[in-house]
């Protein structure tokens, strides 16, 4: 009889909420609101679906996977913008959250002339 649980990667996050900074663990099959959430850390969020921008963050240091991040247009997910709800850690994470307005400005602050 084999083991059938995998082992899952846990990496370590540093968040930056409202200039004070918390650390806490988070799975890589866990997204990191969730991740935040379960050491009782607590972040913006709104929809939990990718679609609207309350849980954006600044990655500074790592990466995540965000396959579902539908309110975040790609070439900013390339300058390290994260929807908290929907990405998944691939490293050690250091974060700055509370993004929501820097977002908004980033993606439709042309539009507002």
């Amino acid at each position: 009889m084999s083991d059938t649980s995998a082992v899952v990667a846990t990496y370590s996050v540093s968040a930056e909420i409202e200039g004070e900074v918390h650390q806490f663990p988070c799975r890589a099959d866990q997204t990191v609101l969730n991740g935040a959430e379960a050491a009782n850390i607590s972040l913006p969020s709104s929809c939990c679906t990718g679609v609207c921008t309350t849980c954006a963050a600044v990655i500074k240091a790592g990466s995540v996977d965000q396959p579902d991040a539908m309110g975040l247009r790609s070439d900013l997910q390339a300058h390290g913008y994260a929807l908290l709800c929907v990405s998944y850690p691939r490293a050690d994470l250091t974060l700055k959250t509370g993004q929501e307005d820097a977002l908004y400005e980033a993606q439709f602050g042309q539009f507002q002339k």
